[in-house]
């Protein structure tokens, strides 16, 4: 399977080796770094130059070290808020889907109540209420609540599966219902929940950098979002400081282009293997 979705596929192959770039610069940050994030001993508003090649910012850091220790934080937000959204998402899926009755009925009006109130603004609400905000408090924050859509996918997906052969075998074989979804549904439903859960790794990434731009997030830790937002509060745009605000916006964009390189490339496959279209 892997060899189809993966070797023999080249938008997948692309996006892999842009995530392991950045995955290899958060990994070695200390070492790729010239200085340190919070550093402060330079020029204010430098220019870039050779000592400083994306400049300096106005309390007199070195934005390119900012910029590389920032990927660790994004990243570490992205998957591990994106991996609690997914084990969520797909739960609900698989019971709704397969289940039904009145407790997948429940869990859809549930997500359908849920998706009506605008899931960044309760973020940000439920943050207010957090006294010392830390990273942990952001993965579980945003993992908590970015599930919704996934669930609807997931469960979509299983409704099909479900009335195919293999599961009246299973049936027959004498399976229960949670045997039959994690040991037969799950595995043939892989590329969907993979592509599921690479779209909401990069929503769990814009979401961090929405809610540091915003100023909720760890205030001890450096972001790209936080960067963003300390470039914003600080009059870079005035300044024409494009080598301040460019950078990590361009990383964002990079980052979560190449992760949905990996999820569209492998909806495709799946949905001409299946015959037919398949939506997220």
């Amino acid at each position: 399977m892997w060899k189809k979705y993966l070797l023999n596929n080249t938008r997948a192959k692309i996006g892999l080796g842009v995530i392991l770039f950045f995955t290899i610069a958060a990994v070695f940050a200390p070492l790729i770094a010239p200085y340190g994030p919070k550093t402060i001993e330079f020029v204010p508003w430098e220019k870039p130059s050779a000592k400083h090649i994306l400049g300096v910012n106005s309390y007199g850091q070195d934005l390119f070290s900012q910029l590389v220790f920032g990927t660790r934080v994004t990243l570490m937000v992205g998957i591990f808020a994106g991996l609690l959204t997914s084990l969520i998402g797909i739960a609900v899926g698989l019971i709704s889907g397969y289940m039904g009755g009145l407790l997948g009925e429940a869990l859809m009006r549930l997500v359908d109540v849920l998706l009506v109130i605008p899931t960044l603004a309760v973020m940000i609400v439920v943050a207010s209420f957090v006294k010392d905000m830390r990273i942990t408090g952001t993965i579980l924050i945003i993992g908590a609540l970015s599930w919704l859509w996934m669930a609807r996918s997931i469960r979509s997906q299983t409704l099909s599966e479900s009335k195919r052969d293999y599961i009246d075998a299973a049936k027959a074989l004498g399976m229960g219902p949670f045997e039959i979804m994690f040991r037969e549904l799950l595995p043939n439903i892989i590329p969907v929940v993979t592509a599921n859960m690479v779209m909401v790794i990069t929503t769990s990434m814009l979401t961090e950098a929405a809610m540091s731009f915003l100023g909720i997030g760890d205030p001890t830790l450096i972001s790209w979002g936080k960067m963003l937002s300390i470039a914003f509060d600080n009059g870079a745009i005035m300044y024409n400081a494009w080598y301040w605000m460019l950078p990590p916006g361009l990383c964002i964009a990079t980052l979560g282009y190449s992760f949905m390189l990996i999820g569209n490339s492998f909806l495709d496959i799946y949905a001409n293997d299946r015959g037919g279209a398949v939506k997220l």
